[in-house]
């Protein structure tokens, strides 16, 4: 058996809206039967992708990074596909939601600017659909629908250039801009379009939308407002700055719609790049508005599609489908109705150089339109040459380089092609006539005509001596050499189907639709063996290599095999009714077709069952398949015009046994007169060559001449200036020598005069000096004697001052110590009402505090088991949405199944009960035509063995019958078995979601205790700086004490003050004391709560068999509360502990040697803030205590009942 690997497939879909885009400037992405091509022309590479069979393919788009595409199957549960363009893969299946019924097929898609989401338009119910692909999830929807207007229907969809979240839609009778917040799409703007049919929509950037409509207008927006309306057939320069009062035209009419399909001037396909924007005007025109500046648009160009000649002409061929801009945006794709690939160059000559339109070219080859109708190969050359129904044209191809090599167009229908095998001539049938060819460089030259109307079969020889061609049910033989008629075999009653030559060239076999194969000896003429396949209709036959056996397809689904007058063996292939079959030359390979575009390589020697891979490229019919002479190509053709390369490989690694090691062929003929008038040609060309050199030559001499006068010229005028130059120079180097020795006299003259003058003044200073030192000698005189004077009176005023301040310092002490007295007294006072607003206060706290912790605990716990609830319901609902579905599939194939069978087993009793009656008359008429009997005796046991036939094929239908019954049975076995399974993995997700939970609540305390860890960390730190701040201030101190290292007393005095004032502290050591065992304290009671905890957990593992119900999930949760509740008020008391410390160490209250004002100040500080903090510290530690004692009664509630439950475990 060998395999087939597709080398390159050509044509193109046109029945998919956005069909061929450009990925990069030399590759084009584009539909061609089953398959999605990636085809890189400059390099002849083509990359395919294979599509699935099931659904048909209404619309493709791309990302605007070229990565992925898109494509939109239609069908019961429509699905989009993307595909990667690099690895040739399907990257994600998008499928509609399960509430969208009646939905078969999208209307529109497009992508986002960062290509991470996609927009769809659902076909029948109008709802757009915004889905993240990468992710596989519907992000949001809406309806688009408009009950005002039945009619309106949205086809169109263009996504923002610059937001994700804004989109613009149109249609018939539809446009809006839709905006999205969160996951809510509301519209926005401009909105009135029950008078406009919308047939393009484009985004110029992220504020600006181009609209085109059906009347040849587009629609100017910005920031979703109607700014102007543009008449495209009339408008040369677009100027979007210009904002007039525009109004929108009146209601479309029936009568409109008509008009406006005679003279259509629609605006379709608006493509925007970054040099301008194009569009299709109408049908086969292409305008190109080119980009001048920020607001203004100029018409650049204005190209037409090429004429295509077809039998069938019609407008709706030009009617432009898809245009696409390359990355460099210097060319445009554009596909038709056409089967073809069109280019239009940007930026050419201009509209004023060249006002008549362009006419675009045709990407790759000149492909059929239409179906191909003959395919035909050579031995000599690697040639193939086909013919199209519809556009009258003959192509002849080269397989080696898979190119086409020429191009003939005919006005009249063609009917049939054969290639002769030399390669050099070839049959072609006409509507009128069968024409023998000659194949010339670039034409077909008639030689002979024969008079066969409709000739719509032909074959040459194997040897080429002789061909046959069939007229209605006679075969006509010719001999290629002198054209005479060899021979005319007749004896078909109707129409033939098929011939074939054997190898040897001895025998032709032909097939006719009556069911008769008849085989002809060409040595004389006549019929030598014949077999008729009665009520059947034969496709296609083959011969084997010797001639001996034959194989034909009939309509039954079955492959005979015919030896010796007789059909030795029928293979049958259910389900597939072949349409054309080949065959190696060495009996190594048979390949044939069936509808749906599939070929299928049979295994041989042939065995029931038929042992075959199939293989789909092709989305239609296969019109054509010829397998090459050397048996490495299979080629096979569409009734779409698509043609097919295949590469053919053995299984084992073998190689044809023809291959051939000589080159073929690559002579041509060309007539005389040709060949003459190109000699001639060629001649004139080398004279007129050998003319133009010497032109050239003279021409070139006459420049060089000229170029060398003008450069003695220029030489001679800058030697002169050179030189003029140089004078100049000199001259200034002369005059800048003189000015310098002038410069430098002046120079001398000055410093001799400035001398002089230093000389003088330094006589008239010194003189100065001596008078003024006179002068000083007398004021220092002066001033000694006021200073001792001054000295006494300070001594004075001195003593007169300290005697002062003891006696205001004694004043002042005495009324310090009757202050501190009545402040003794107030204090005492004050802490009495403390006390007793406090126990008011700690009482209405304690009963708050009680009130809020039950009402959490209530709410926290009801809460759980709503969550809980609603998980387990969600669950449930997802498990039983697919069992539903899958179900529901199941039942619909079984239905469908066996529909079809008992279809096929009535159908098979009707026809058993018809021959049974026929049976029973041809009985009854033997028995009246007694004397006919020896007579009817062949046709009687042919009718019996024909009976027997169907005997068996009952038998076999019977057991098929007990065969699809038995397979039943067991799918039914394997449905309860999934019920089954569905039930098991429905308990094993509830017992997942009671896992869930406890790792939750694990996961709860976890985060509690890190919390935890993490205030004390910061406590940890904000003391950390608290220190570093008090070693700071120490730091300072000492250093200013290091200072009066030279001063004994005062250096002691200042140590004994930072003793007093840091160190010597009975207060600050009894806070201090306090604090740590406040900690270890607080430390023991957390260690003993944890392992409490830790032992209470443990016992409730061991209990959790079924019987622990809610209320012991309530206790542990309070539990859990209370204890990070306990955490947090450690930590506040330890803090306020802390903060207490370092105000009262910080204070200064303790210094023994301070002034007596000072000391007073900080009296006052300290006696006002030591107040509010021993305050605050009292109220602190009962609240603490308080809340220890009822964690401790919590812990021995929770430990009496967890007794109590596991007490009641055993007795139960």
């Amino acid at each position: 058996m060998s395999k087939l690997q597709t080398r390159v497939f050509y044509g193109l879909r046109t029945d998919v809206a956005g069909n061929a885009h450009f990925v990069t400037d030399d590759e084009v992405l584009y539909l061609v039967g089953n398959a999605l091509s990636v085809h890189n022309f400059s390099q002849r590479r083509q990359r395919l992708i294979r599509l699935p069979d099931k659904h048909k393919i209404n619309s493709m788009t791309i990302t605007p990074n070229k990565k992925f595409a898109a494509l939109c199957e239609t069908g019961e549960k429509p699905l989009i596909s993307i595909y990667d363009l690099h690895t040739l893969k399907r990257k994600k299946l998008l499928g509609i939601p399960y509430d969208a019924s009646g939905v078969t097929s999208f209307s529109c898609l497009a992508f986002t600017f960062d290509s991470k989401y996609l927009a769809v338009v659902t076909n029948e119910n109008q709802t757009m659909l915004f889905y993240n692909w990468e992710k596989g999830k519907l992000e949001s929807s809406m309806e688009l629908g408009n009950l005002q207007n039945p009619n309106t229907k949205v086809n169109l969809i263009s996504c923002n250039p610059g937001d994700t979240g804004i989109i613009a839609l149109g249609g018939k009778f539809a446009f809006k801009f839709l905006t999205v917040s969160e996951t809510m799409w509301r519209p926005y703007g401009f909105s009135k379009a029950e008078n406009l049919i919308i047939t393009s929509l484009a985004w110029l950037n992220t504020d600006r939308l181009l609209a085109g409509t059906s009347d040849g207008r587009i629609l100017f927006l910005e920031n979703g407002d109607l700014k102007n309306i543009f008449k495209m057939t009339e408008v040369t320069l677009i100027n979007l700055k210009i904002r007039e009062e525009v109004a929108v035209a009146n209601p479309v009419s029936q009568t409109s719609l008509n008009e406006s399909r005679e003279h259509r001037q629609e605006i379709l396909c608006l493509n925007v790049f970054s040099r301008g924007f194009a569009f299709a005007l109408g049908y086969g025109t292409i305008a190109v508005f080119e980009k001048d500046g920020q607001h203004k648009y100029t018409k650049r160009n204005v190209y037409a599609i090429p004429a295509q000649v077809s039998r069938e002409e019609s407008d709706h061929l030009y009617h432009v489908n898809t245009i696409s801009s390359n990355p460099s945006s210097d060319k445009l794709i554009i596909t038709t109705g056409w089967s073809q690939l069109f280019c239009a160059t940007l930026w050419g000559p201009d509209l004023k150089v060249d006002p008549e339109p362009q006419m675009v070219d045709v990407i790759g080859h000149h492909l059929h339109h239409g179906p191909i109708g003959g395919l035909s190969i050579c031995t000599w050359k690697s040639h193939l040459v086909t013919f199209g129904e519809l556009d009258r044209s003959v192509r002849m191809w080269d397989y080696e380089t898979e190119s086409l090599i020429m191009v003939k167009q005919y006005l009249e229908d063609i009917s049939c092609i054969v290639l002769h095998p030399t390669g050099l001539f070839c049959l072609i049938g006409f509507s009128d006539k069968l024409r023998f060819m000659s194949i010339l460089f670039d034409d077909f030259l008639t030689m002979k005509e024969f008079s066969i109307r409709n000739c719509k079969i032909a074959a040459f020889s194997y040897g080429g001596q002789m061909f046959a061609a069939v007229n209605g049910n006679i075969i006509q033989v010719y001999a290629t050499i002198d054209f005479n008629t060899r021979f005319l075999l007749k004896g078909h009653t109707e129409i033939i189907r098929g011939i074939t030559w054997s190898q040897d060239d001895a025998r032709l076999v032909s097939i006719g639709s009556e069911g008769a194969v008849y085989e002809w000896d060409m040595n004389t003429g006549l019929r030598s063996a014949e077999v008729v396949l009665k009520g059947m209709t034969l496709n296609g036959i083959v011969l084997s290599a010797d001639g001996v056996t034959a194989y034909c397809i009939s309509s039954d689904n079955r492959i005979h095999e015919i030896k010796e007058n007789t059909v030795i063996r029928a293979y049958n292939m259910p389900g597939i009714q072949p349409s054309s079959i080949v065959m190696g030359k060495d009996d190594s390979l048979m390949f044939l077709t069936y509808p749906g575009g599939f070929v299928a390589s049979l295994k041989y020697p042939l065995t029931d069952p038929v042992e075959f891979n199939e293989y789909h490229i092709h989305c239609s019919n296969i019109s054509q398949m010829v397998l090459t002479y050397d048996e490495q190509v299979l080629i096979t053709t569409g009734v779409d015009g698509t043609l097919c390369f295949w590469k053919v490989s053995y299984v084992d690694g073998k190689t044809s046994a023809l291959r051939r090691d000589l080159l073929y062929s690559d002579q041509i003929l060309i007539s005389r007169n040709d060949l003459g008038d190109k000699v001639h040609a060629i001649r004139d060309l080398n004279t007129r060559i050998k003319e133009l050199e010497t032109e050239h030559v003279y021409k070139m001499r006459q420049t060089t001449l000229q170029h060398n006068d003008k450069l003695r010229e220029i030489h001679q005028s800058y030697c002169e200036a050179i030189e003029e130059l140089r004078d100049k120079i000199d001259k200034l180097e002369e005059d800048h020598t003189n000015e310098i020795n002038t410069i430098n006299v002046e120079i001398a003259r000055t410093k001799a005069a400035h001398e002089e003058a230093m000389r003088q003044m330094e006589i008239g200073y010194d003189s100065k000096l001596i008078v003024e030192y006179d002068k000083y000698q007398a004021f220092e005189e002066r001033n000694n004697a006021m200073r001792e004077d001054y000295e006494q009176r300070l001594t004075d005023l001195a003593k007169a001052s300290k005697a002062e301040l003891e006696e205001t310092i004694g004043k002042y002490e005495a009324r310090l110590r009757e202050k501190d007295l009545q402040l003794k007294e107030a204090h005492e006072e004050m802490a009495q009402e403390v006390r007793i607003h406090e126990i008011i206060k700690a009482q209405i706290e304690d009963d708050a505090d009680r009130e809020i912790v039950e009402l959490r605990t209530n709410y926290e716990a009801a809460l759980c088991e709503e969550r809980a609830l609603v998980l387990k319901l969600k669950g449930e609902a997802g498990v039983l949405r697919n069992k539903h579905a899958m179900s529901q599939k199941d039942a619909e194939d079984l239905k469908w199944q066996l529909n079809s069978l008992r279809d096929e087993y009535t159908q098979l009793k009707g026809r058993k009960e018809e021959l049974e009656k026929d049976v029973v008359d041809l009985k009854s008429e033997l028995q009246d035509r007694d004397s006919t009997i020896l007579d009817k005796e062949k046709t009687i046991d042919e009718l019996g063995l024909a009976n027997q036939e169907l005997e068996k094929f009952k038998f076999v239908l019977n057991h098929r019958i007990t065969e699809l019954q038995a397979q039943i049975e067991p799918r039914d076995k394997q449905i309860n078995e999934l019920k089954d399974k569905i039930a098991d993995m429905e308990l094993e997700l509830l017992g997942l979601n009671k896992t869930n939970q406890n790792l939750e609540l694990k996961l709860y305390e976890l985060r509690e205790k890190l919390s935890a860890a993490k205030r004390e960390i910061q406590i940890e730190t904000q003391r950390r700086k608290r220190c570093q701040q008090v070693s700071r201030k120490i730091r300072i101190e000492l250093l200013d004490t290091a200072a009066l290292i030279q001063e004994p007393n005062a250096l002691k005095s200042a140590i004994i003050k930072l003793y007093h004032r840091y160190s010597d502290s009975e207060e600050f050591l009894r806070n201090h004391k306090a604090d740590l065992d406040a900690q270890c304290e607080f430390m023991k009671q957390r260690d003993h709560l944890e392992k409490t905890i830790s032992l209470l957990k443990k016992q409730i593992a061991q209990n959790n068999s079924g019987y622990l119900d809610v209320q012991l999930d309530k206790i542990l949760e309070e539990n859990i509360t209370l204890l990070t509740e306990l955490n947090a008020l450690r930590e506040e008391l330890k803090a306020a502990q802390r903060h207490i410390a370092d105000m009262e160490s910080l204070l200064g209250l303790k210094g023994r040697d301070t002034g007596p004002m000072e000391a007073r100040a900080k009296l006052a500080k300290a006696c006002h803030g030591n107040e509010e903090l021993e305050q605050n510290y009292k109220e602190q530690i009962q609240e603490c205590q308080r809340i220890i004692n009822v964690l401790k009664e919590d812990i021995d509630r929770l430990i009496s009942r967890l007794t109590e439950k596991s007490t009641k475990k055993p007795e139960q």
